[in-house]
């Protein structure tokens, strides 16, 4: 055989068999990295095929890594793994870095049943410490680069959707990160988050602001609450404060900048919140997370506070919040209200001191001992002009807007200039009272709003787990239909609440007079409008000319005015009529509204007469 023939095979076996050493070693690396890998985070490591890379780079496939007793999963198409095998150092074959692709992290929520504190149900105080010991665990761990390219983020809950979050592209190095993010849509357009964690403090700094001129969307919220939540650049700094094994303190800070917030059941339009920020000190313990008010102030604009929070989990939930700010200049609260939230307080203008209490404590387990405070105290508080809207119109005269469905139905003139407005020394004292019982018993007295009905509107909701009834005082009521329509928007609630306060404490409007408007511009069934067009709907006659029955009758209307037939049986009403009757005639009797010969000759039944026989059929 030819000398140089034989050369060629000898250094084609020497590179085979350098090969095959870089191989076996690649392979013993990789194991004994995974070994000690597996047994220091307690992870089950799979892959499907392992190769080399060159001379510096291992390549694995198709790679699993299974936290235990955990929910999560990790999984990669490939993962490079590039280290120095011709100069090993004392410690071993050193990893210079990391590149991954097409990963995935899955996250499924645990089928929680049973009580608070049981094995299926979570320690919060663990749940902080495992987040931050894996952290400081990871990083010091991590070679000095690290690259992720198309990393996707998936979240299933309890129904069978699945939220999924793709994000481009992930870089670290030397304890910072970087990631390119994508917008719900996934457009070109998108966002950037820069971070960092200190193991030693355990402290974690994220940053988050807008790419070119788009702006960062959370798509979780959309997904979970409808609610389209924008952003210019957040920023946020978490820091572990270790107490015990079963309590962990979270101090840090969070700023915000170009918010907005549209969400259909909130507001009808984008709310924009500009910016604000504030720091925060959370305790943690296994089944409890407060919001410690002496160590959080929030900083919204002109305003700050110190909130405080408890959420407590035994076999039911447990919440207490509150808030207690002294006295501060009003304009300073009128100044800070977000864009676009309360339309028709615009540009209000004010002077004077407010100070605010809210205090709401409901155990679920216990709903009879909820507790509910909510009052706001004045010194020199005027109002120096309105804006937008004159909130002393209904004082006067004035031209109603009538709508139904969003669309205008008819102006009407609430004034004497009408031949269908009925003043209020005019109407009967019995459809008054009949009103106020069915209504609002305590109109004359309260300032707007009622604690009791709150509380006990709260009670009988938390109980059936669901919206069922409404604390709405007459105050309220009028104010809704004069200012604001019939939208059952969480925005146009605290709109009437606020714009209630305002006219109530600054007597805008006497009570009398609000009474006046509400009974001439409430509907009482079909396109019938005020009590006038009601009394001769269902009675062919005046007001002032109403029966007792009559005037129970129409109070019985108010609040389902336009399911009128469904409070029939033919032309008799159904039984929740004679109840209500006996009811009122009860109450109107205990209030001396009645004397007891009034009550005792009341008869439930009434004759109807006129248009409303059209309606139920009968003509």
């Amino acid at each position: 055989m030819p000398k140089v023939l034989i050369i060629i095979l000898a250094i084609i076996v020497f590179i085979f068999c350098i090969w095959g050493a870089f191989s076996y070693a690649a392979r013993r690396l990789v194991d004994k990295r995974l070994a000690r890998i597996e047994s220091a985070y307690n992870l089950q490591i799979s892959y499907r095929t392992v190769s080399l890379i060159g001379v510096s780079g291992i390549s694995l496939k198709d790679v699993t890594f299974i936290p235990a007793r955990s929910s999560m999963r990790f999984s990669a198409r490939s993962f490079n793994i590039y280290t120095n095998f011709i100069k090993p150092s004392e410690q071993g074959y050193e990893i210079k870095s990391f590149d991954v692709t097409g990963m995935q992290v899955y996250l499924a929520s645990a089928s929680s049943s049973g009580r608070a504190g049981g094995a299926d149900s979570p320690n919060y105080a663990n749940m902080v410490r495992e987040l931050f010991d894996g952290l400081s665990g990871v990083f010091p761990n991590l070679p000095p680069e690290v690259s992720i390219r198309g990393l996707r983020l998936i979240y299933k809950g309890r129904s069978a959707a699945e939220s999924d979050y793709y994000i481009p592209s992930v870089r670290v190095s030397n304890y910072r990160f970087v990631a390119r993010m994508q917008n719900e849509n996934r457009s070109a357009d998108g966002w950037t988050c820069r971070g960092s964690y200190n193991p030693q403090t355990s402290k974690l700094s994220l940053r988050m602001y807008a790419d070119n001129s788009s702006r960062i969307q959370l798509p979780a919220l959309k997904r979970q609450l409808d609610a389209t939540v924008l952003l210019d650049t957040l920023a946020i700094d978490l820091q572990r404060v270790p107490i015990s094994n079963s309590k962990q303190t979270i101090v840090g800070k969070i700023g915000v900048k170009g918010l907005s917030i549209n969400q259909p059941s909130l507001h009808n339009e984008s709310i924009f919140f500009d910016q604000g920020f504030a720091g925060f000190r959370i305790n943690v313990g296994p089944n409890y997370l407060e919001l410690d008010s002496t160590a959080t102030t929030v900083h919204y604009k002109r305003l700050h506070f110190n909130p405080y929070l408890l959420l407590v989990k035994n076999k039911d939930w447990r919440i207490r919040a509150s808030i207690n700010k002294g006295y501060f200049p009003a304009s300073d609260f009128f100044g800070s209200l977000p864009r676009g939230l309360f339309g028709t307080l615009d540009g209000i203008r004010v002077s004077g001191m407010l100070s605010y209490h809210l205090l709401f404590d409901a155990d679920l387990a216990r709903i009879d001992n909820l507790v509910f405070e909510s009052s706001a105290q004045t010194r020199n508080f005027k109002i120096l002009s309105y804006g937008k809207t004159d909130l002393s119109l209904m004082s006067d005269p004035f031209m109603h807007r009538v709508f139904d469905g969003g669309k205008k139905v008819r102006d009407m003139e609430v004034g004497p200039a009408s031949t269908n407005f009925t003043p209020i020394g005019k109407l009967p004292k019995n459809l008054l009272q009949a009103v106020l019982v069915a209504e609002d018993y305590s109109f004359y007295t309260h300032k707007g709003f009622y604690d009791e009905a709150f509380v006990r509107s709260w009670k009988e909701n938390l109980k059936a787990r669901q919206f069922i009834r409404g604390a709405s005082t007459l105050s309220m009521q009028v104010v809704k239909n004069v200012f604001l329509g019939h939208s059952k928007l969480i925005s146009r609630k605290l709109e009437e609440i606020m714009i209630v306060w305002l006219i109530e404490n600054n007597r805008l409007t006497s009570k009398s007079r609000m009474m006046e408007v509400y009974l001439n511009i409430i509907e009482w069934g079909p396109n019938v409008y005020g009590i006038t067009e009601a009394s001769r709907y269902y009675f062919i006659k005046e007001p002032s000319a109403l029966t007792l029955s009559e005037c129970i009758f129409l109070a019985y209307i108010i609040p389902s005015p336009k399911k009128l037939k469904d409070n029939f049986h033919g032309m008799r009403p159904k039984m929740q009529y004679y109840e209500f009757f006996d009811d009122t005639i009860k109450r109107m009797k205990r209030r001396g509204a009645i004397s007891s010969y009034e009550a005792s000759r009341a008869n439930a039944n009434v004759n109807f007469r006129g248009a409303v026989l059209n309606h139920l059929g009968q003509k």
